[in-house]
């Protein structure tokens, strides 16, 4: 067991916050925004997953965009090529 205790018992907070988050959301009214993960196990969040640092946001972004347009039947070829340089 660790120390701190919050590290074994991360699978625990995960599924109660998602399993308490789905079921207030179930009782919300239309058009009202939902709870998320964060919402429910507030600092504990923080926690388990750490913030992302800019760089590290900007290559999550482009490998998204990468994906999404790799999806596209018609895109050139020549997006999907490396850089060398």
């Amino acid at each position: 067991m660790y120390a701190d205790g919050l590290i074994g018992n991360r699978g625990m907070l995960e599924v109660l916050g998602s399993l308490t988050a789905g079921q207030f959301n179930k009782v919300l009214p239309k058009g009202a925004p939902s709870y998320k993960l964060q919402d429910i196990i507030g600092r504990a969040y923080d926690y388990l997953y750490p913030p992302l640092d800019e760089k590290e946001k900007q290559a999550i972004a482009s490998s998204q965009l990468l994906a999404f347009a790799m999806l596209s039947p018609g895109a050139p070829k020549h997006l999907f090529e490396g850089q060398n340089g």
